[in-house]
C-alpha cells in the first residue's frame, strides 16, 4: 500500500503537469491497488474468526464473496480501458517529438511503476501460494495487470516521440483491457466454484487416497468425498477394515487416517470426517 501511494502521488503529479493522460490513468490503476489492499485486510479480519454457535463450519466462506468483488472491480477497470483504448483510436493525441525534461520524467515514472508493480506480483504470487490464499492471489494478478498497463504506457510514450500521436498506445490498452477481463473471468469462476462446495481436482484426490491407503491398517476405501469450504478443503471418506478388530482399534485406525489427511498443509485440509466399514460387508450390502 505504501509503494502504491508514492507511486500515484508522483504520477499523479507529473500526469497532471504535463497533461498526460496515459500517466494520469497509470497513477488512478495504481490507486486502485491501495483500494484493493484495504479490501484484503478486511476480507482477512471477516474471515478469519473460528467457528461458533452461528457458523459451525468457520467463516472461509467470506473471502470467496469478497474475490467475488474483487474480480467484478477488475472487470470493470478492464471495461475502463477499453473504452479509453477506442476512444483514443478514435480520436489520437498528438505528442511532442522533443527529448525534453517532460520526456524522461515521465519515461522514469511509468518504469519505476512498471518495474514496483511486478515485483509486487511475485512477492504476492510467493505468499499467495505459501498459504493457498486466492485472495492474496487475485491481488497479485491485480498488481500484474497494473505492471501490463504501465508497459502500454511506456510503449506509447516511446513510440509517440517517434510518429507525433498515441495511437499505439492506445492499441497496447486494448490488450491489457483483454488480458484483465481474462484474468478477471478465471478468478470469478474459481471463486463461483468454491461457493457452490466444488470438490478438488483429480491430482488431489489421487494425493489423498495415497496417504489413506498409506495407513497400513486400511484395507480398502469405500468412498470418498471432496468439497471446498472457500478455501479450506473437507473430506468425507468411508474406510473398510477386518472385521476382527475391536471399537476401540477400529477407532484408533479412523484417528491415525483423520490425523495423517490434517497434517497435509499443502492440500489445504481442514476437516476430515471418517467412517469405518467392516471388510466383509460391501458398502452397498
Amino acid at each position: 500500500m505504501w509503494v502504491s501511494f508514492v507511486l500515484v502521488v508522483i504520477g499523479l503529479t507529473l500526469g497532471i503537469v504535463f497533461n498526460n493522460m496515459g500517466v494520469i490513468s497509470d497513477a488512478l490503476h495504481t490507486l486502485a491497488d491501495i483500494g484493493a489492499s484495504l479490501l484484503i485486510i478486511i476480507a482477512v479480519l471477516v474471515s478469519s474468526p473460528k467457528a461458533d454457535k452461528n457458523h459451525n463450519y468457520g467463516h472461509e466462506k467470506r473471502q470467496p464473496i469478497i474475490v467475488i468483488f474483487f474480480s467484478l472491480l477488475l472487470m470493470g477497470l478492464s471495461v475502463w480501458l477499453l473504452y479509453e483504448g477506442i476512444t483514443g483510436l478514435i480520436s489520437p493525441v498528438e505528442v511532442s517529438g522533443e527529448l525534453v525534461l517532460e520526456f524522461w520524467l515521465l519515461i522514469g515514472i511509468v518504469s519505476l511503476s512498471m518495474v514496483s508493480k511486478e515485483a509486487m506480483f511475485w512477492y504476492q504470487i510467493y505468499y499467495a501460494k505459501k498459504y493457498k490464499s486466492d485472495l492474496l492471489k487475485a491481488n497479485a494478478w491485480h498488481s500484474r495487470t497494473d505492471s501490463l498497463s504501465s508497459i502500454a504506457v511506456l510503449i506509447g510514450i516511446i513510440t509517440g516521440f517517434f510518429i507525433g500521436n498515441n495511437i499505439v498506445e492506445s492499441i497496447a490498452v486494448i490488450i491489457v483491457a483483454a488480458l484483465i477481463a481474462y484474468i478477471a473471468v478465471k478468478i470469478l469462476i474459481k471463486s463461483l466454484s468454491e461457493l457452490t462446495d466444488k470438490a478438488v481436482d483429480d491430482e488431489t484426490v489421487q494425493e489423498i487416497k495415497k496417504h489413506i491407503e498409506g495407513v497400513h491398517t486400511v484395507v480398502r476405501i469405500d468412498e470418498l468425498k471432496t468439497r471446498m469450504f472457500g478455501s479450506a478443503v473437507y473430506v468425507d471418506v468411508e474406510i473398510a477394515v477386518e472385521n476382527s478388530l475391536t471399537v476401540v482399534e477400529a477407532h484408533d485406525i479412523a484417528e491415525e487416517v483423520h490425523d495423517t489427511l490434517e497434517a497435509l498443509d499443502e492440500l489445504g485440509i481442514k476437516h476430515v470426517t471418517v467412517h469405518v466399514n467392516p471388510a466383509n460387508i460391501s458398502k452397498t450390502s
